[in-house]
């Protein structure tokens, strides 16, 4: 007879049954979860008609190290997650699979923009208050529409 309680038998079976991703301190190594990730990216990309290399180019990294990130050898920060996820033409979210895909018109990048859009994502998350993460939103959309840009004064009047 096991001497243990019931419940942590349980515990032991509930463990072997369904692994657990733990984020150790200081482990950088992947997981189960940047499998997934990278499964999905894989998914998506074959749906679109992309090869690796396309979609490699776009993002800025070697075909070799698409492929890692499509594989889960490697784990993948978030802002070149963000950056495949617009070559793929969908939301973030989706890569991660916490909403269904929803393909979005692809972005024609222009030389180096994808430079200057990672360096976008990665100001754009240092900012904490939501007014300004709104305020930058909102222009960020009138310029690319085109629209006139208002000053405080204009807006009064």
């Amino acid at each position: 007879m096991d001497a243990r309680p019931q419940a942590m038998a349980e515990m032991d079976d509930a463990a072997e049954a369904e692994p657990v991703v733990a984020a150790i301190p200081g482990n950088r190594s992947p997981t189960s979860a940047d499998a997934s990730v990278g499964s999905r990216i894989k998914e998506l990309r074959r749906a679109a008609g992309r090869t690796q290399k396309e979609i490699a180019d776009i993002v800025g990294v070697t075909g070799a190290q698409f492929h890692r990130y499509e594989t889960g050898a490697t784990r993948i920060a978030t802002s070149r997650l963000l950056g495949i996820a617009t070559a793929l033409g969908v939301r973030p979210e989706v890569l991660v699979g916490t909403a269904a895909p929803r393909h979005e018109p692809m972005v024609d990048f222009i030389d180096g923009a994808t430079d200057e859009l990672v360096e976008l994502v990665q100001v754009f998350s240092t900012i904490n208050d939501p007014r300004r993460r709104g305020a930058l939103m909102a222009f960020a959309r009138a310029v690319a529409r085109g629209q006139p840009l208002q000053t405080a004064g204009q807006a009064s009047e």
